[in-house]
């Protein structure tokens, strides 16, 4: 899954687009959309202003908790008010935007909310189903810090005519269950470290060339008993294989409740961190254990995690994660790969 953190208390515009009726840039005309990101954390909450025309219908906003993680429900559908705008007929969809709000204390929160982007696509006259872009908050996010009790999320979308904005908030509630905040009280013993820091590089890799990947040097080179060599088959795929017994299993915990943590190329544990380091503990996998990826081309939204035969969970040493970044076929028809490999601090 393709899902995007929103940044909740930094100012965020997602999804801004022209109209397509009219083929320009509808924010070049239209009046700024006051939207509940563009507070910060720790403010006092302020309610945000609804258009005073009839243009956006809402129905069944809500919550339901599902495992650790808050799904949020509703939906959002145009009226084409023809007393709001003299183009009722050409006014879209053209952004959506969430906010969570700490109710007890009345303040603005830094708890992300994500949801999957390519569910949605603006500009549009259709509805949003907000259940369909799976928007959750997880309740284990550590932007929560020590805060439990009652929240809620604005869900914030607006429509635009190319000349007005129409902005329309509803709000979601949901209760953060005190034990959370329990488990945060500090023993007399030291706490647990939360992981081993992992750090980013990338590195190219050719089937015909530097086919072999020493994931510790994040190097590449003709070396067929490496940590990785790429290999193109007879049908031309480009296959994964190891020269040193280690494995690999693709990230696949989708079915556990939470999917801010289900990476994907282009959404990855930096993506969801709020600038905290990424440690080994943020790849969550069940057991590491395929001798061969087939196809990895063909599966690139997939971040694959390693184990070397020289792996030790105590240092996360021999322990590696990696996404293709990009793949050109030559003119010969081998293929040129770009890595991004995460490894143990150095």
């Amino acid at each position: 899954m393709n899902f995007k953190q929103i940044l909740l208390g930094s100012a965020v515009a997602v999804f801004t687009f022209g109209l397509v009726a009219c083929g320009g840039d509808s924010g070049s005309n239209a009046d700024p959309t006051p939207t509940p990101s563009s507070a910060s954390q720790g403010e006092p909450y302020k309610p945000p202003q609804n258009t005073e025309f009839d243009v956006i219908g809402v129905n069944g906003v809500g919550s339901n908790v599902v495992g650790e993680a808050v799904f949020l429900t509703g939906s959002f559908s145009l009226k084409l008010d023809t007393n709001a705008s003299k183009n009722a007929d050409q006014i879209v969809f053209n952004k959506i935007s969430f906010q969570v709000v700490n109710d007890t204390k009345g303040t603005i929160s830094g708890v992300p909310v994500v949801y999957n982007t390519a569910a949605i696509a603006f500009p549009f006259q259709g509805v949003i189903n907000v259940a369909s872009l799976q928007a959750n908050v997880s309740l284990t996010d550590p932007a929560f810090g020590s805060e439990c009790g009652s929240f809620h999320v604005d869900i914030s979308v607006n429509a635009t005519d190319g000349e007005k904005n129409f902005p329309m908030t509803a709000s979601a509630t949901f209760t953060r269950p005190e034990s959370y905040c329990q488990a945060l009280i500090p023993s007399s013993s030291s706490a647990a470290p939360v992981g081993i820091i992992m750090t980013t590089c990338d590195v190219e890799m050719a089937t015909n060339g530097s086919n072999g990947l020493d994931l510790a040097s994040c190097t590449a080179a003709a070396n067929p008993v490496a940590d990785i060599v790429v290999a193109k088959d007879g049908n031309g795929d480009v296959n994964i294989t190891s020269g040193n017994g280690s494995t690999f299993s693709p990230i696949t915990n989708g079915d556990d409740g939470n999917y801010s943590d289900d990476w994907s190329k282009d959404y990855y544990p930096e993506d969801n961190k709020g600038g905290l380091p990424t440690y080994n503990t943020d790849f969550k996998f069940r057991e590491i254990a395929g001798t061969s990826i087939s196809k990895i081309i063909e599966n690139e939204a997939n971040v694959y995690v390693v184990k070397t035969p020289f792996y030790n969970e105590a240092t996360a040493s021999g322990f590696f994660a990696f996404v293709l970044l990009e793949a050109t076929e030559t003119n010969n028809k081998d293929f040129n790969l770009t890595f991004r490999v995460w490894r143990a601090a150095q």
